[in-house]
C-alpha cells in the first residue's frame, strides 16, 4: 500500500486503489466513470467486501465468491471519487460474510454490498500472480470491460487470473436494467463458475419476472460460449407512485 502497488489487473485498469487495511477491514476508492455508476458500484464492493476477508486468511489459504448482492441508494450526479470500506461480518473455517459501504466525495452513501465468501486451502493460492500490473494513465470505465457477445478485457482479471466477479456482475446488471425500466435498485449475484480472460466469450439472457407499475423484477444469466451457467442473478428496481 506505501508503494501503491495494484493488487491486480482489473485494479490497475480502473484506478482501484487501497487505502487502508487490517484483519478484518479494508478501504479503498476509484475514479468515478462517466455513464454507467453501477458497474464501478459491483467491482469496488466486490474488491474491498472480499478484502475484507481475505486480510484474515492465513498464507495458503484464499477465498472465492459465492454471492455478492448490491444495495443501490443513489446513482445520481455521481463525479469525482467513490470511497469504499469493507469489513468482515461474520467467519467460519468453512464460509465468510462482509458488508461494503461505498460513498461518493460528500459522504453520501451510494450503495452497500454483501458477500458470502468459501473458504479454500489449496494449490490454487500458491499459483496466484506475483507479476505487478502498471496504472493506467487514464482509469478505464468497468463496464468496458466485460460485453455481451465478447470475450472479457484480458484486464479484468484479478490476482487469480480469474474475471474478477465485480466487473463480471456489471453485465447481467446491464441486461436487467434494460428489461426493468432503469438499472436494478437491488441485485444478487450467485457466481457457479471461474470465467478465465482467455479470449471465449460471455453472453447474457435475461427475463422479466414481475412487471408491475411499480415495481419490476427479473432475472439473468451468464453463460459462456460452451453454454454452461457462470454467474445467476436476480435484481429489482421500484419506482415511486
Amino acid at each position: 500500500m506505501a508503494d501503491d502497488i495494484p493488487l491486480a489487473p482489473v485494479h490497475a485498469a480502473v484506478g482501484a486503489r487501497l487505502r487502508a487495511i487490517e484483519p478484518g477491514r479494508a478501504e479503498a476508492d476509484m475514479p468515478a466513470p462517466d455513464g454507467d455508476v453501477d458497474g464501478a458500484l459491483w467491482l469496488l464492493g466486490d474488491f474491498v467486501s472480499g478484502l475484507a476477508v481475505t486480510s484474515t486468511l492465513a498464507a495458503g489459504e484464499r477465498i472465492t465468491t459465492l454471492r455478492l448482492t448490491l444495495h443501490v441508494v443513489a446513482r445520481d450526479d455521481v463525479h469525482g471519487t467513490l470511497h469504499a470500506v469493507g469489513c468482515l461480518d461474520e467467519r467460519s473455517p468453512e464460509v465468510a460474510l462482509s458488508t461494503a459501504v461505498i460513498t461518493d466525495d460528500d459522504g453520501r452513501t451510494l450503495a452497500r454490498a454483501h458477500g458470502r465468501n468459501a473458504m479454500l486451502r489449496d494449490e490454487q493460492a500458491a499459483e496466484y500472480r506475483t507479476a505487478t500490473p502498471e496504472w493506467s494513465r487514464t482509469a478505464r470505465a468497468p463496464h468496458t470491460l466485460v460485453g455481451d457477445g465478447a470475450a472479457p478485457d484480458p484486464e479484468a482479471v484479478n490476482h487469480a487470473a480469474v474475471v474478477q466477479g465485480g466487473a463480471l456482475a456489471s453485465l447481467p446488471a446491464r441486461a436487467l436494467a434494460d428489461v426493468l425500466g432503469g438499472p436494478p435498485d437491488e441485485a444478487t449475484a450467485t457466481f457457479l463458475r471461474a470465467v478465465p480472460a482467455d479470449g471465449r466469450t460471455v453472453r447474457t439472457e435475461v427475463e422479466v419476472e414481475h412487471d408491475g407499475r411499480r415495481l419490476r423484477s427479473g432475472r439473468a444469466l451468464l453463460r459462456d460460449d460452451r453454454d454452461r451457467t457462470v454467474l445467476t442473478m436476480t435484481g429489482l428496481r421500484y419506482t415511486p407512485g
